[in-house]
């Protein structure tokens, strides 16, 4: 996987200010559907997860990034119901109790869509039958693009003594459907010290028959597929953001 530098970001990882409530609302509200027992991979700092515990969920959240895990459990490790573990998404095995409900929201970070079936069976083998995973991702777009530098301020400024903004580009290239995008951030502290570090990666998109095949391959079907959290109907909106609400199927993958 080419996630960038989360090693050194996740100190700074809420670094925008910005009021999540909502968003943590929003996946308490559609896991409460199917189940107590979720399932959040490639979490970050687990902060969902912290919600949902709070609330009377058993969850376990897990990350690649070690750092991420630490700053994690530094800041909800006290939380009852949270389990924050570390663990690659395509090749992971904890001992947990059947997963009721799962979602993700980074796929783009893995490059290939072999990786994509190595992760979907993990979640499959941790899924009771009739669980749900949620997928939110990006299709491909028809041509290619790029935006030059910008510089992007939080909406607040959330350390005390620091002053924090980052720089980016982007390019998008239609024929690989790859996302590249660049980014510095900085920290500057009361004395005019700058703190600077790279965050470049690449976000990998897949075509619906992309999707459709591995999911039914690795044992699950689509109950619903939709062009935003509004439930709105895909075909409504045409290619662009996707949102698969996938349930584990009883009869197993396809071999």
């Amino acid at each position: 996987m080419n996630i960038g530098n989360y090693k050194k970001h996740a100190r700074f990882w809420d670094w925008g200010g910005y009021d999540r409530a909502d968003e943590h609302g929003y996946w308490t509200k559609y896991a409460a559907k199917y189940g107590r027992n979720v399932l959040i991979p490639m979490c970050a700092l687990g902060e969902t997860g912290a919600y949902m515990a709070e609330r009377g969920f058993n969850v376990t959240a897990f990350d690649v990034t070690p750092e991420m895990v630490e700053e994690g459990k530094k800041r909800f490790g006290n939380t009852e119901g949270l389990k924050l573990l570390a663990g690659d998404v395509t090749d992971f095995s904890f001992d947990i109790l059947p997963v009721d409900f799962c979602f993700i929201t980074d796929f783009g970070h893995l490059a290939t869509i072999d990786d994509i079936k190595k992760a979907l069976k993990c979640i499959a083998g941790h899924m009771r039958d009739g669980g749900c995973l949620v997928i939110e991702t990006t299709l491909p777009s028809g041509g290619s693009c790029s935006h030059g530098v910008r510089t992007f301020m939080p909406k607040e400024q959330v350390y005390p003594g620091l002053k924090v903004w980052k720089t980016g580009e982007s390019r998008y290239d239609a024929e690989t459907g790859r996302h590249y995008i660049t980014q510095m951030f900085y920290a500057e502290d009361k004395n005019g010290n700058i703190e600077s570090f790279d965050h470049s990666f690449y976000l990998q998109s897949y075509t619906r028959e992309e999707w459709l095949s591995a999911l039914e391959d690795c044992g699950f079907y689509i109950t619903g597929e939709y062009g935003s959290r509004d439930f709105e109907s895909w075909q409504s909106g045409g290619d662009g953001f996707r949102v698969f609400e996938i349930v584990k199927s009883d009869k197993g993958a396809n071999k």
